[in-house]
């Protein structure tokens, strides 16, 4: 299974990345994990992150500030890739549909 890490914010890339992952989630293997607990302090979700396997674990961020990446990094997790979502500006159905096929495209690659 892959583990796909994503951060968790308010913009609109983040809505999107959030809405295609659920749609993502369906159609594969992944599980979806999201840093802001582990970046909150919380215990439980600290040791997860830190005990995930790098080589089945990829990061997408909704935008340049990296979370998900940077929070791996917080951690010492390097994840196999990092992708980082094109910029939308409106949370509408054709971006999420636009960013859920960047996804799993994503995911294909990395999969091989």
């Amino acid at each position: 299974m892959l583990n796909v890490v994503i951060c968790g914010g308010y913009s609109p890339q983040a809505r999107i990345l959030r809405q295609a992952m659920r749609n993502v989630v369906r159609c594969g293997e992944v599980r979806v994990i999201t840093m802001c607990p582990a970046l909150a302090g919380f215990e439980k979700a600290m040791e997860e992150i830190s005990s995930l396997d790098p080589a089945s674990t990829v990061v997408v961020d909704a935008c340049e500030g990296g979370c998900g990446n940077q929070g791996l990094a917080k951690l010492g997790v390097k994840p196999k890739a990092v992708a980082i979502m094109d910029k939308y500006p409106l949370v509408t159905e054709r971006n999420i549909k636009a960013a859920e096929e960047r996804i799993l495209s994503f995911i294909k690659e990395v999969q091989g």
